[in-house]
């Protein structure tokens, strides 16, 4: 009996430790988006000379700024407890969480792209070569992203079947 008791704390303890890495995979996607407002906004200082291009620039800044606020929270998914029940409740949440973030991810990562096409002629880009890059990059980010949000979606279904099994053997 003793066995069982501690193969289930096991159990949770990798269970508890997975979740961990999927929410910091979340935060590193703020992080990451942080960085790329911080981009905008020092290639809109650079560029303060073309009004065009530091609104084009800020306009990337701010939909990233909106993407952020809207899709990147996970102040209600913290775990609160360390508990089966509060883990099943939280990765409940997180599915719905990236469920949401995958639907409208790649639209602001491509207007963040977009809106750097006008910055490519001030370093001796012409705009084909700037709109043809974008494009690239646009499609290297949604091959990446959608691979990236595959094993995510793998992971969590991995950490559902095991807490269900746990929760009926308990």
């Amino acid at each position: 009996m003793k066995n069982s008791k501690t193969s289930r704390k096991d159990t949770f303890q990798y269970q508890l430790k997975n979740f961990k890495m999927l929410l910091n995979g979340s935060k590193m996607a703020k992080i990451s988006s942080i960085i790329l407002i911080a981009l905008s906004l020092i290639l809109a200082y650079i560029s303060k000379e073309n009004i065009g291009v530091v609104i084009s620039l800020l306009t990337g800044a701010f939909g990233l700024v909106v993407y952020i606020v809207k899709f990147l929270s996970l102040k209600n998914i913290k775990q609160k407890s360390y508990t089966q029940t509060s883990l099943v409740t939280s990765l409940s949440k997180f599915k719905g969480y990236v469920s949401k973030r995958k639907k409208y991810e790649m639209y602001f990562m491509a207007l963040w792209i977009i809106t750097l096409i006008p910055f490519g002629p001030t370093v001796k880009f012409n705009y084909i070569a700037a709109i043809v890059a974008a494009v690239i990059y646009i499609g290297i980010v949604a091959v990446l992203g959608g691979l990236a949000f595959k094993k995510i979606d793998r992971q969590i279904l991995t950490l559902e079947s095991v807490m269900k099994n746990e929760l009926l053997q308990q």
